[in-house]
């Protein structure tokens, strides 16, 4: 490299080109590579008005690429406002761009949205380190998204990251995608941790969990797709600590919304320059977390946390593993009926349902041989910087999707039934009848979507108990009701194998690994 340009790059990278082939020393925000020799040329001022900033898109930069490849769906971003009000310290976003959010022109904004419509953007990723942190300026923008998806198809898909410690205002902007029966980005509420210490290490403050709690079931009540960030090998997180981060979530009323993220070393974040060594914070190299990093014929990679003084690499195995074994029942949705039924009518508790469970599924020849498989995967991940791109029904996995390799293997190789018939033989050693097992067996079974089932959805099945009632609204238990498990995407039903195992990956934010569960009627006997 000759050249890079630090923080913002828009004024530097136009003054550089104004000096092509000259000198660059008196040009601010430049590192310089003279011979091997550094040459630092201090920092270039803040953009403070973003408005004299071209868009590229309006611009016409893009229309030609565009016009010759007719067959491609493009992928737009969109900035709205630059800058981020916190200061985590495993992040360098805040740190360079602290307490100065600024704006760009809602008019500019808008007409970007109309070009990535009319220019077949098939997604659309919001860049905004807090979008939804000004509400009625983005009700605006998310009005003009819809508008635009209505009238041209397009774009299809959208991400974005939320902004923090907003409440039901941000909930409310993400319903309007449903409302206008456009396909929901879901609404992110990140923690990254319950713990207090934690918290207080990478100076971050969560809202009150009772906010928390009052957060997850508006979603569920409005029907809003909700999900929740984990970060593991945060400074002063231990095993116990961040499996309790899970036991509070499901209490709180996440259930099938969990993302876990291995922590990463960031150049400029503060986790790296000052927590490493107060933390002993080891880490590893690693090339293979991204999805399709196996078709780039470029290799690249950064570092991830595999210890810490807290959370020694064994335990972090440990911890890996837990997330597996969470992820393969109750985050995808093959045992949460089961779990919030067992937690409303027998008070017991997720985590010792959970311990228990597990102790008897590894009873099981083929779920300790999965458990074992997936924790030398980590164990090479760690220690080497891969796990290998395992391969499950032509679905290439990488180091992020690991976790949920059994829950793919149990859709590709038809073993789902039979993994819930034996979570249901545990079940019988509770204080549970026969007939209530059953039907707790059956519907937990229909809830979950299964490859077979693609073209038959909905399914109609009649309970003796209405478990689902129970759960969600304190319906009776003892009703008899008709149950409807309806397929929960838009997507076409005629997918293979591959591409479905694919869309249960995707797809797992809006719930597409699960089917929606809803009541036709009551049926009361004499």
């Amino acid at each position: 490299m000759d050249v890079v340009i630090k923080k913002e790059g828009e004024i530097t990278f136009y003054q550089l080109l104004e000096n092509f082939g000259g000198t660059y020393d008196h040009i601010p925000g430049l590192l310089i590579n003279r011979n091997g020799v550094l040459i630092n040329t201090g920092d270039g001022e803040r953009i403070n008005d973003l408005s004299g900033m071209p868009s590229p898109y309006l611009a016409g930069v893009f229309d030609r690429i565009v016009a010759e490849n007719p067959e491609v769906a493009w992928a737009g971003t969109l900035e709205t406002n630059r800058g981020c009000p916190y200061a985590c310290t495993f992040c360098d976003w805040g740190g360079l761009t602290y307490n100065k959010v600024k704006k760009y022109s809602l008019e500019k904004i808008q007409a970007e949205i109309q070009w990535f419509a009319t220019h077949r953007c098939g997604s659309m990723y919001i860049a905004d380190a807090n979008f939804g942190i000004f509400p009625d300026r983005d009700n605006e923008i998310v009005d003009c998204i819809i508008d635009n998806v209505t009238r041209h198809g397009y774009p299809k898909v959208f991400n974005m990251t939320w902004a923090k410690n907003k409440k039901e205002e941000v909930v409310t902007l993400a319903r309007k995608w449903i409302d206008a029966g456009v396909l929901s980005p879901g609404f992110t509420m990140s923690v990254q941790s319950l713990d207090e210490e934690v918290l207080d290490n990478i100076k971050r403050q969560n809202m009150d969990m009772n906010k928390i709690e009052s957060m997850f079931e508006l979603c569920e009540r409005i029907g809003v797709p909700v999900n929740t960030e984990l970060i593991l090998g945060l400074p002063g997180e231990t095993l116990n600590s961040w499996q309790h981060n899970f036991w509070r979530l499901f209490e709180a009323g996440n259930h099938t919304g969990i993302d876990v993220y291995q922590a990463q070393m960031l150049e400029n974040a503060e986790m790296n320059l000052l927590q490493r060594p107060l933390f002993k914070m080891k880490t590893q190299w690693i090339s293979d977390f991204i999805r399709n990093s196996h078709e780039d014929p470029i290799v690249e990679g950064f570092d991830v946390v595999c210890s810490t003084s807290t959370l020694p690499q064994e335990k972090m195995l440990d911890a890996m593993v837990f997330n597996w074994f969470i992820a393969t029942t109750h985050i995808s949705g093959t045992t949460t009926w089961i779990a919030r039924f067992l937690r409303k009518y027998l008070n017991l508790s997720y985590e010792k349902f959970y311990t228990g469970l597990q102790e008897f599924l590894l009873q099981d020849p083929w779920i300790a041989q999965e458990r074992n498989e997936v924790r030398q995967m980590y164990t090479n991940w760690l220690e080497k910087g891969t796990i290998g791109y395992p391969t499950v029904g032509g679905f290439v996995l990488t180091g992020e999707t690991v976790l949920y390799i059994t829950k793919l293997k149990l859709c590709a190789e038809d073993r789902m039934e039979w993994f819930v018939d034996l979570v249901g033989q545990y079940l019988r050693q509770l204080d549970l009848s026969p007939e209530l097992i059953q039907d707790l067996v059956e519907l937990q079974k229909l809830a979950v979507l299964n490859f077979k089932h693609l073209k038959q959805y909905p399914l109609t099945q009649e309970f003796d108990h209405n478990i689902s009632g129970y759960i969600v609204d304190d319906e009776e238990l003892h009703d008899r009701v008709q149950l409807d498990f309806v397929y929960p995407a838009n997507e076409s039903r005629d997918l293979d194998m591959s591409t479905f195992l694919q869309m249960m990956w995707y797809g797992r934010r809006r719930g597409f690994p699960i089917t929606r569960v809803q009541k036709v009627q009551s049926m009361v006997t004499q």
